[in-house]
């Protein structure tokens, strides 16, 4: 797989332990950089791999957080197996694991044992809880993270007295994790290349859910605080919801005037910040009698003039035919084994070097003679023992 030639990651090995969504989402983004991603998978091959949606025996979710990387099938838990994984891992500039705390030290492939040989190894674990802690051995996954860490509570405290918190499906934590985990990988390798050392890095993702909340962490401990913050809810229209966001005084005035209540700028009410974000209430049930009048393109139609920030509620398949999401090349295509399937593009977008995501899927194994060949020199007669004797697999 051709590794991209101005990528700002270009000439960096990464081995990639991980599976579901956190660890790989991560390692993907590297390999957006330009980044020699292998991703190491057991004899079944990550989990996500039979995951819905599916189609032609392929998982796209699987697919969209894979694109361009290379996958090895190795069992390490064949002598043989282990023995190949501990050679790569002394090629390897970052290694990134997502197992339970303690699980990758009892193959001696834990950041301690591999750092005595190798102190400028960069070393990424990403797990529920973090490395240390009392909870660092519990099972998690996103959705448990969002439960725990306060997330869903203070989303529901906005739901007008809703009991229990909402359903859900997204996860956000594991997205939220691997963009920090990126974020601490890059420092480490910058910093490398100013002193020589590597680094260890512990990502919890109940640490990144709890930084995601600043105002509702803030609250929490002040609880006294006088000053109210707007809450934002879906106002109806004829045929949908909109949203708007008078957060400036410059925003409020173009509201005002978009819906004809300029009196509005001369009440007291709504003279200042504080004022506007008390009597919010009254706003909205202005606006909301205005828009319930028309359908969501007209209200698009007179307030996208205004200067206030405001957005149409869309199903996900609406966003993506948005003119700037096609503007951006928001949307590209990647290939696995049943074809093409359309995938969100990168979001980390350069301009003089490249940052592309990668265009296919690897299946179990893929690349398990072309990594060994690459990056340990092995000959095709031992990669063919590795194979008859149970450590290298392949899927399609």
């Amino acid at each position: 797989m051709p590794r991209k030639k101005n990528g700002l990651l270009r000439g960096i090995r990464v081995l990639d332990f991980t599976a579901f969504v956190a660890g790989p989402y991560c390692t993907r983004l590297m390999a957006d950089l330009g980044a020699d991603v292998v991703k190491i998978e057991p004899p079944h091959g990550d989990l996500l791999r039979n995951v819905a949606p599916i189609r032609g025996g392929h998982s796209t979710y699987f697919g969209q957080l894979n694109l361009g990387k290379r996958s090895l099938s190795i069992d390490i838990k064949t002598p043989q197996g282990l023995d190949t994984v501990k050679l790569l891992t002394q090629k390897a500039d970052v290694i990134v694991e997502n197992f339970r705390p303690g699980i990758v030290k009892k193959f001696g492939l834990d950041y301690q044992t591999l750092a005595k040989e190798m102190t400028n190894l960069i070393y990424c674990s990403i797990s529920g809880y973090g490395q240390t802690g009392p909870a660092s051995q519990e099972p998690a996954f996103a959705p448990i993270i969002h439960a725990s860490s306060g997330f869903d509570m203070a989303q529901a405290a906005y739901q007008n007295g809703t009991a229990a918190p909402a359903r859900g499906r997204p996860v956000a934590a594991d997205v939220l994790a691997a963009v920090h985990s990126l974020s601490a990988i890059n420092a480490a390798l910058f910093r490398r290349e100013r002193t020589g050392e590597g680094e260890y890095i512990d990502i919890a993702l109940m640490d990144c859910m709890q930084s995601l909340l600043p105002y509702e962490f803030q609250q929490s401990y002040v609880s006294n605080s006088e000053v109210k913050v707007p809450i934002y809810a879906p106002i109806k229209t004829l045929d949908g919801y909109i949203l708007i966001a008078a957060v400036t005084q410059k925003n409020f005035e173009g509201l005002a005037k978009a819906i004809g209540q300029e009196t509005w700028l001369r009440d007291p009410r709504f003279a200042e910040s504080r004022q506007r974000i008390s009597n919010l209430n009254i706003i909205y049930d202005v606006v909301g009698t205005w828009a319930a009048q028309l359908t969501s393109a007209q209200c698009d139609q007179i307030l996208r003039p205004s200067g206030c920030p405001f957005g149409v509620y869309r199903t996900i398949r609406e966003a993506l035919e948005d003119a700037q999401v096609k503007a951006r090349e928001g949307v590209v295509e990647g290939v696995d084994a049943a074809g093409k399937f359309k995938v969100p593009n990168t979001p980390l977008r350069l301009t003089r070097a490249t940052s592309t995501i990668g265009t296919r899927v690897p299946y179990l194994g893929q690349h398990n003679t072309e990594v060994l060949t690459d990056w340990l020199k092995f000959d095709e007669d031992f990669i063919q023992t590795l194979q008859t004797e149970g450590s290298l697999h392949t899927s399609r």
